[in-house]
């Protein structure tokens, strides 16, 4: 398996791109430690009080542990959903360059795009042609 730990199982539809991306920044931003609500903000730039909402949604799902007013930690859950959001988008990423050549920004603007619809037997397929070259 390449860029990842865990292989993609089956796609959790009951998920939204929104969550994914937010437990994506959360493991880009956490390095194993907690993470402050501002700082998710920061790198998505949008406002604490959308980032707070998400926060509770992703809390009340089994995602996230946090206290009010304090910082977030991922679950063995969230990390989980995770390591394999971020497995997509990285696997996408460099498929998109090494293999069609697409530049390195519009690659990652597709990648996050993509990484939210594509099939488990794709990616893993994705997987499979870049180990081989």
């Amino acid at each position: 398996m390449f860029l990842g730990i865990i292989k993609t199982d089956a796609l959790q539809k009951n998920i939204t791109p929104s969550e994914e991306n937010y437990l994506k920044t959360l493991l880009e931003l956490s390095g194993g430690e907690e993470v402050r609500s501002s700082d998710v903000a920061g790198a998505l730039g949008i406002t604490k009080a959308s980032v707070s909402s998400m926060m509770k949604k992703l809390r009340e799902e089994g995602y996230i542990t946090k206290e009010r007013y304090g910082a977030a930690t991922l679950t063995e859950k969230g990390l989980k959903e995770a390591v394999n959001v971020k497995r997509r988008y990285n696997l996408l990423k460099l498929f998109l360059i090494r293999n069609l050549g697409v530049d390195a920004a519009t690659a990652a603007e597709d990648a996050c795009r993509i990484e939210h619809i594509i099939s488990p037997e794709s990616i893993d397929k994705i997987d499979e042609q870049l180990n081989c070259l």
